[in-house]
């Protein structure tokens, strides 16, 4: 089985967080709506490259994303050992039903295009400004990535099949980093 099929990088692990071997770990999207059905979670050794899977044992929202317990890491020493490991998880724990807002890690890699303005960029991470998630962009205006709000306001269609976004933009949304 190919790993890069399988498995989605969700996170890093940030720090120890207690004397009992917890991690906590940073989730790029910020949505760990996943979490409950989780059973293992997959870390990556950024000098090797290796990989290890974890039982998880129990975890918890925190922060910018959650703090894990795993049954083979006991004590802070050992999770001491596992930072700045890449987290990986099954990307069966990110597909929506239809009707159903879709994960952010669904549009990862879709184009986007605006009404208007046509071919704008494609979808490498995603943010947050605190009222609305927000697909960040292989393109930017100033050194600073283009980021469009992803609300129904914006979007008039996902095509999952073809990867594609296309959105209906207010004028000057793209350029608003622009330099007068």
């Amino acid at each position: 089985m190919d790993t890069n099929q399988a498995l989605k990088k969700i996170g890093i692990v940030s720090d120890a967080h207690g004397i009992r071997g917890e991690l906590y770990v940073i989730v790029f999207s910020g949505d760990i709506s996943w979490l409950s059905t989780a059973n293992e979670i997959t870390l990556k050794n950024p000098s090797d490259g290796l990989m290890q899977i974890f039982k998880l044992k129990k975890a918890k929202a925190f922060k910018k994303g959650f703090i894990a317990s795993f049954h083979d890491v006991s004590d802070r020493n050992q999770a001491e050992d596992l930072k700045k490991y890449e987290v990986w998880l099954d990307q069966a724990h990110f597909v929506s039903n239809d009707g159903e807002q879709p994960f952010l890690a669904e549009l990862l890699d879709f184009e986007v295009s605006d009404k208007t303005l046509g071919q704008i960029g494609k979808v490498i991470r995603f943010s947050s400004n605190g009222e609305q998630d927000l697909l960040v962009l292989d393109q930017s205006v100033n050194q600073q990535n283009i980021e469009i709000p992803f609300i129904k306001e914006f979007v008039v269609s996902v095509d999952y099949t073809l990867k594609k976004i296309l959105t209906d933009l207010p004028e000057g949304l793209v350029q608003i980093n622009e330099k007068d």
